[in-house]
This record gives C-alpha cells, structure tokens and sequence, in this order.
C-alpha cells in the first residue's frame, strides 16, 4: 500500500509541478500570438495608408482635371470621379480607424483571455484584412477608370 500511495504521491507532485510549466507555455504562445496579430494589423493599416494615398493622389487629379476641362460632359465626369475619390478615402479611413481599435482590443490581455472574445476578435481581424483587400480591387477598379476618362479627354 505504501509503494501504491508513493508512486500516486509523485505522480501527484509531477502534476503540480508541471501546472505552472504548462500555464507559463500557454502565456507565452498567447503573447506569441498577440504580437503576430499586432504585427498583422500593424501591416494591414500600412497597406490602407498606401491606398489611401493612391485614392487620394487620383482624387487631386481629378480634380484638376475637372477644373481645366474644356467642356461640359467631361468637367461633370471628372467631377463624379472626384467625389467617388473622395467616398473611397473616406471609406479607408473609417476601416483604418476599425483596425487601430481592434488592434487595440487584440492587445487587451484579459480580453483575450475568453476563448470565444479571442476568437471573435480574430473572425474581425480576418474579416478587415478582406475588406482591405476588396478596396484595393476597388481602388485599381477606379485607376482604369480613371485611365479612361484621361484618355477619353485627349
């Protein structure tokens, strides 16, 4: 009986000791994890800077070209494109601003703590990195048809 309650006495003490191993291991890859994350926002925002530079760079050339056009039909179509430019840089601000606060809450230790929030959280990440990617589409969308008006122009 005493070799029985020896072994389950160390066996007991193993347990123990390895709990806060597997519990430091466990915050180390959630730490691991956050910093991957933040890192990903840190390049999904750097990449919305980059198009909003581009919409607006094609924004401000629009509206230069709204202003020199000779007639009517053109200036009115410059125009439109003007102000869809203008729409657009909007729209990636308001996403910028989305990522910055979830980036923020992906850094929220006790946030992430919840299963469910962590996953949650990472659903949103994933759903912002598609919607960066459908305004990049969109952006190059609009620099063909850009292209085409300067062309129609000339």
């Amino acid at each position: 009986m005493k070799i029985v309650s020896k072994s389950a006495a160390l066996i007991l003490v193993l347990l123990i000791s390895s709990m806060p191993l597997a519990a430091q291991q466990t915050g180390q890859q959630m730490q691991q994890q956050q910093m991957r994350q933040h890192q990903e926002m840190q390049d999904m925002m750097q990449r919305m800077n980059q198009i909003m530079e581009r919409t607006q760079a094609m924004t401000q050339d629009m509206n230069r070209r709204m202003e020199q056009a000779q007639n009517e039909q053109m200036r009115n179509q410059f125009q439109m494109m003007h102000r869809f430019g203008e729409q657009m840089s909007m729209t990636l601000g308001n996403m910028k601003n989305a990522a910055e606060r979830c980036d923020l809450m992906l850094q929220n230790r006790e946030m992430m703590q919840n299963r469910d929030m962590r996953q949650d959280m990472e659903n949103m990440q994933k759903h912002l990195s598609e919607m960066t990617e459908r305004m990049e589409e969109a952006v190059q969308t609009m620099e063909r048809m850009t292209t085409r008006l300067r062309e129609h122009q000339q």
